[in-house]
């Protein structure tokens, strides 16, 4: 059972209040994919803004967010130290309803793009301090499978979007989203506070009892007595690590190269072009021409469902294949799959015919590929390649400059269909695909390789 109710304790308030705090990517997701359904009624003459938006002026809508994200990554953590994890993952709820209450009440385009930077000022909490909460919320053996809980739930909320803007106008669609983010922020009223957090600040006695509420066991057992010793001990342990500043960090060859590795994958990663399927994409499946007998809005449900799967797959085969087959594998069918989209979108211009189920079964691996090995794989090598003295400083970095790099892409995209066309366009996708293939060869297998075995490699 998964919950285990027996004189041994139990993990019910764990998946509870994992699954509550988790609930933070399915909002994630539902804003993610909001641009897809929603272009359409911006760009209409019965726009809710009063007027047609222009294709620049989506492309602004589309990125800022991915934009606004990277200012927030670091204070989001730093805040996270301070204030506790808990009153945090609520604090990131915020900036979200106040952006849906400024979508529905002021329709603005300066509003719509200062609605869409605060989504991303809650995309960037998040990712920081959700993994943070739950990882310290849960026992060891449940930590990988509700700390993975994060990914379903964000592909299942841009399903959800997805759905939404198949059945629902732009209003109702909004009303639906501040109702789960009114919900969520409910429910973790409710929620403990992190264990790890309470020890930190020194409420040894608080920190008792919520591991025994957490665990469904008396405050004087013997487990939950071993597990505040081991916080405690692994809180003075970090105590005592030397604080290395960026200086010292980057005169080490070992974590310079791996530093300048992980942002060639970051630039890829970013640049990867599966983001724009997923954020324009009936717009983009209206683009390529498909006669296919079923709605664009549909059709499009079909990405966050094989993201979800692509997900699951590789959670069953990471541990069992190398982390560097896996992510060159991973780029080299998206390269393809957007070569072969390309090229067979120039042969439909050029007046062949091409089959009508090519465009979104392209689209489909190539999304497939981004969940499950481009965008997944990066973080994990970059966990496993940085010790626990330069993890948090490399790490901001490389995602900052993640978030930064999205935003990039997605407002480029519109530009680079009017300047070059589609099939131009997918084409040059794929061609960053293959470079982020071979990038991918370059780097040091890390799967169940010991730390001084990799920095050695990376000293090379």
């Amino acid at each position: 059972m998964f919950f285990k109710f027996n004189g041994s304790g139990h993990t019910l308030w764990q998946w509870l209040f994992g699954i509550i705090a988790s609930l933070g990517f399915l909002l994630y997701g539902l804003e993610a994919a909001w641009l897809s359904p929603t272009t359409k009624y911006l760009q209409s003459t019965e726009s809710p803004l009063g007027y047609p938006l222009s294709k620049n002026a989506i492309s602004w809508i589309g990125s800022i967010n991915c934009f606004a994200s990277a200012f927030f990554v670091i204070p989001f953590s730093y805040s996270a130290d301070k204030f506790g994890r808990k009153w945090i993952v609520i604090a990131t709820v915020t900036p979200s309803i106040i952006s849906i209450l400024l979508r529905l009440f002021v329709p603005n385009l300066i509003v719509l793009l200062v609605a869409r930077a605060l989504v991303g000022i809650a995309g960037a909490g998040i990712f920081v301090v959700i993994p943070i909460y739950v990882r310290e919320l849960c026992q060891t053996n449940l930590i990988g499978t509700i700390g993975s809980l994060g990914a379903l739930l964000q592909n299942i909320g841009i399903v959800l979007m997805y759905l939404l803007g198949a059945y629902f106008d732009y209003y109702t669609m909004l009303w639906i989203c501040l109702a789960f983010n009114v919900l969520m922020a409910t429910m973790m009223i409710f929620a403990p506070e992190s264990p790890a957090y309470l020890v930190k600040r020194g409420h040894i006695d608080k920190a008792y009892s919520t591991v025994a509420f957490l665990r469904g066991l008396n405050e004087n057992n013997a487990v939950v007595k071993n597990e505040i010793e081991h916080i405690q001990l692994k809180e003075e342990e970090y105590k005592n690590i030397p604080k290395l500043g960026y200086r010292e960090i980057f005169k080490n060859k070992s974590w310079r190269n791996g530093f300048i590795i992980m942002m060639l994958v970051w630039t890829t990663y970013g640049w990867n072009g599966a983001l724009t399927i997923i954020t324009y994409a009936s717009a983009v499946l209206e683009s390529t021409g498909s006669n296919i007998n079923i709605s664009p809005e549909i059709q499009s449900i079909s990405f966050p469902v094989v993201s979800i799967i692509a997900a699951f797959t590789l959670t069953i085969v990471a541990e069992r294949c190398g982390r560097k087959a896996l992510h060159a594998g991973s780029y080299a069918l998206s390269g393809f799959s957007f070569s072969l989209l390309g090229g067979a979108m120039l042969c439909q211009k050029l007046g062949y015919m091409i089959p009508d189920w090519l465009p979104i079964t392209c689209m489909i691996i190539a999304v497939g590929m981004f969940s499950s090995g481009v965008r997944s794989l990066p973080f994990i090598i970059c966990l496993e390649m940085f010790n626990f003295q330069v993890r948090a400083q490399i790490t901001g970095i490389i995602q900052t400059y993640g978030w930064g790099l999205a935003s990039t892409q997605l407002l480029a995209f519109p530009t680079l269909i009017e300047t070059f066309g589609l099939h131009i366009s997918f084409i040059i996708f794929g061609a960053i695909n293959f470079i982020g293939m071979v990038i991918a060869l370059f780097i040091p297998e890390t799967r169940g390789i010991p730390e001084a075995e990799i920095l050695r490699k990376l000293n090379k």
